[in-house]
């Protein structure tokens, strides 16, 4: 990722921004902890299924995947100007 600290911070700091928006740019930023980086790839690789069992019990998480990966958010933050 070509992503600033400078810019990474300005967008966690900002209230425009969800919990879960947050925690899609630390996913993509590489900034994750193990644990958390390991529950992304989890979810990428569960069915619908099993990412509603882990969306019961990490739902800021599965909330950032599912608006990353089915949704519009990447376009959103590469419009807010993240290049990700």
């Amino acid at each position: 990722m070509s992503m600033s600290r400078e810019l990474i911070g300005d967008f966690l700091l900002s209230p425009d921004w969800t919990d879960a928006e947050k925690w899609v740019i630390r996913w993509q930023a590489g900034v994750l902890g193990d644990f958390q980086q390991a529950l992304a790839e989890a979810m990428g690789r569960a069915d619908d299924g099993n990412l509603g069992k882990l969306a019961t019990a990490f739902p800021v998480q599965a909330d950032g995947f599912v608006a990353w990966n089915r949704g519009d958010l990447g376009q959103r933050l590469r419009k807010a100007g993240l290049e990700i």
